[in-house]
Parts: C-alpha cells; structure tokens; sequence
C-alpha cells in the first residue's frame, strides 16, 4: 500500500544524555539516530520494519490520563517527545516514565510501543 510520506521524530532524554530518532517513511525508508555524543547513523528500513511502524502509528491514541500528586521523591529517570507528521496529520506527544508508571488505564502503551519499536530499530543493526 502507497501512503503519504510520514515523518518521525522521537527524542529519548535520560540520565546518561539523550537519543534523537528521525524516521522517513517514503519510497525508500530511513531511520537516521544521532546520541549525545554527536555520533550519527543512519540506514534504510526493510518493508518489514516499515509495516511494523505503520501498523503501530495506526494503533497510536490520545493518552488521556490521571493527574499526579506532586511528591519530591518521585523524579523521573527518562523524558520523550515524540512527534509524527503527514500530510493530514501532525500529532506531538510529551511523556516521563512516572507518567507510565502511574497510569492505571495504561494510557500511554500505544506510544511506548511506538518508542520502544523506533528504538529497537537501532539495535537490530
């Protein structure tokens, strides 16, 4: 199936730095990732690969959740953004892993799906 071009971006803020994740899904697909070390690399996806993320953003919705009580002891290890964009469609998502944690109605498991497959991506090369 042809669609429209489809722009990711997710950025992984954590204690050690940071993971920038820029994918295109296009004719020819790729996933570029650059660290807090400046190193980049990038590489072309599979059909497989580029299914998968399709199949995921599809599975994405609103992450309606439960307020936090502030408590000074929780301090959240890791932050993510997450930006996906087409041509009828721009959607920009903001969570901590307390977010994840906390939420009862596992609001947030189609986006860590989504972050979690981007990330594995990398490892698999």
């Amino acid at each position: 199936m042809k669609t429209y071009p489809i722009a990711i971006e997710l950025t992984v803020w954590f204690d050690l730095g940071l993971n920038q994740y820029e994918i295109t899904i296009d004719g020819v697909s790729k996933l570029s990732v650059k660290r807090t070390d400046d190193v980049l690399h990038s590489r072309e996806l599979t059909d497989s690969e580029t299914e998968r993320l399709i199949e995921a953003i599809e599975s994405i919705t609103v992450p309606v959740s439960e307020e936090m009580l502030a408590d000074p002891s929780n301090k959240a290890s890791s932050s993510y953004e997450l930006i996906i964009e087409s041509a009828h469609f721009s959607l920009e998502f903001n969570w901590e892993n307390l977010d994840v944690e906390n939420s009862r109605t596992h609001a947030f498991e189609p986006l860590v799906k989504l972050a979690s497959l981007i990330q594995s991506l990398d490892l698999d090369h």
